[in-house]
């Protein structure tokens, strides 16, 4: 990336961490050592989606697209306007849309998404309300079915969410000690793998 790319980067996401510092996670973009470590955990299939929840300023959107996820292929939300226009921008080959995690079902049926492999959440989720964590949650698990993949990278060294509570087994994928601050990437997966979906695993 270009220095004054990178620049205009971290000055937008310190600016929406001001604003909103909850909403955020972190003072800083995650670091390229955590976007390769959530990349070597997202599974990709042919015909399918990958869906990154939290876009941010595209620090994970452009691990994923460095690993060979191909863009047309790749599903980009993010709420918050500045970063979704910063992404929108930036990523222009891919799919981003301004719009809320806990409505991804419609999400996908506006964007005619069917099949999706991996959704990776790059929310804040630890102090999030826990309605909002099992809507998420939810959401995630009806877009990729009972083979897909849904991770998680976080801040915390516990698990960001309730995962019993919410019919979930959680586990450390992988430990990225050298990120700022370090991070871990969760992989959930249904307790009950009869979940229901209204839609098919890649």
């Amino acid at each position: 990336m270009r220095q004054d790319k990178l620049v205009e980067e971290r000055e937008l996401f310190f600016k929406q961490w001001l604003r909103s510092p909850r909403s955020m996670g972190s003072i800083i973009p995650s670091s390229r050592a955590l976007a390769r470590a959530v990349a070597r955990e997202t599974v990709w299939r042919p015909g399918a989606f990958v869906v990154e929840l939290g876009g941010g300023t595209g620090a994970i959107t452009r691990g994923l697209l460095e690993a060979g996820i191909p863009p047309e292929h790749l599903l980009v939300v993010e709420l918050d306007r500045p970063l979704y226009e910063y992404l929108r921008d930036t990523f222009r080959e891919c799919r981003v849309v301004q719009g809320d995690a806990t409505r991804l079902d419609e999400i996908l049926t506006r964007q005619g998404i069917a099949r999706v492999s991996t959704v990776v959440s790059g929310l804040p989720m630890v102090n999030m309300p826990k309605d909002f964590k099992r809507a998420v949650i939810d959401q995630a698990f009806r877009a990729v079915g009972p083979d897909g993949v849904v991770l998680q990278y976080s801040y915390s060294p516990v698990c960001p969410i309730p995962a019993a509570e919410l019919g979930v087994e959680a586990r450390i994928a992988r430990w990225v000690p050298w990120n700022v601050p370090p991070a871990a990437v969760w992989r959930y997966t249904r307790r009950h793998r009869h979940v229901a979906s209204g839609r098919h695993p890649g």
